[in-house]
């Protein structure tokens, strides 16, 4: 009977694992490149899958969310280029948002990547 409990015990973990990793996913950055262009940031989403893209201006915060279907492209609308016109943004499937908070204290994370994609309703802060 002990070695019984101790199999599924031992089962039971590599599943919970799996079913872990199947919750969170990779962000899609490599499905756009941003080129600012006429007073706006533009980008493409080149996958092939549907991406939920999250934009900011760190000098405003104005923050922009879209769903972009594949081939379709995000625009960020005009922008103020006098201070500068830094911005940020994370790339996710669409109903995923990133792991850590959307906000301007993480720019410097989000800006290197160091994010995962939740489901939206399980988002991680």
């Amino acid at each position: 009977m002990r070695g019984w409990l101790v199999a599924c015990a031992l089962l039971a973990v590599p599943l919970a694992a799996f079913a872990q990793a199947k919750v969170s996913r990779a962000h899609m950055e490599a499905c756009v490149r941003w080129v600012a262009t006429g007073g706006q940031y533009l980008t493409m989403n080149s996958c092939d899958t549907a991406v939920s893209i999250q934009f900011m201006l760190l000098d405003s915060g104005r923050t922009i969310e879209k769903d972009v279907m594949p081939g379709s492209q995000f625009e960020s609308g005009p922008i103020d280029t006098s201070n500068g016109a830094e911005m940020m943004f994370t790339v996710c499937p669409v109903g995923y948002v990133p792991n850590v908070k959307f906000a301007p204290e993480n720019a410097e994370p989000i800006s290197v990547s160091l994010y995962n994609c939740l489901p939206r309703d399980r988002p991680g802060v």
